[in-house]
Formats: C-alpha cells, structure tokens, sequence
C-alpha cells in the first residue's frame, strides 16, 4: 500500500526542471561565438541561466524547508536527468540512444521502488 505522498516533494521534480531549463541555456551559450570574454559571461541566456539554477535551489531549500525527509531530495531531484535527455534532443538535436533510454528506466524505476518503500 502506498504511504501518504508528501506534497512538497514535487517541488524537487519542478527544482529539477528547472535545473535542467538552466543546463541548456547555459550550454547554449557556451556553444556560442562572443565578442568579447565580457559577453561570454553577461549575456542573457547566462544571466538567465544562472537565475533558474538559483530559482531550483530555492525551491529545493523551500521543500526541506516544509518537511521533505533529507533522504527523499536527493531521488526526486534525479528526474533532471531524464529531462536533460530530453531537452538535450528538443534545444540540439543530440539522439537519444538505447543506453540513455534504458538509463532513464532505471532512474524513474528507482524512483518508483524508493517512493513504495
């Protein structure tokens, strides 16, 4: 039987969307010719970039803040990296393999088996 689901820790799993927003705009940025070493890092996706990693981890602290258990952040936070996969794909077109998708199994199922226990 499921226990009681604690509604805080969707925060980690909006925490780790927007992380992994930030990942690539900050990616893309770097991908990008600038005219200056000044303009590399004080351009927008940068700022922006930098602001959104800032946001998640105030939404992370705010969850344990309101009662998320130190040992459940941690899981719920690892659904970033199956949208990293996927914006990775939508933003550069970069495929999505065979490993990356059993890797992405793996992690939701262990989310799965973690939040059943």
């Amino acid at each position: 039987m499921l226990n009681k689901v604690n509604p805080w820790i969707l925060l980690f799993a909006v925490s780790a969307t927007i992380a992994s927003f930030a990942q690539m705009l900050l990616k893309q940025s770097a991908t990008e010719e600038h005219a200056s070493v000044l303009k590399e890092y004080l351009n927008w996706k940068v700022i922006v970039g930098y602001a959104l990693m800032f946001a998640g981890m105030l939404l992370g602290v705010i969850g344990y803040g309101k009662g998320v258990e130190v040992k459940q952040g941690p899981v719920m936070e690892t659904i970033g990296n199956v949208w990293v996969v996927l914006l990775s794909r939508a933003f550069f077109g970069e495929p999505i393999t065979k490993k990356k998708v059993w890797g992405n199994v793996l992690i939701i199922l262990g989310i799965i088996i973690f939040n059943l226990a």
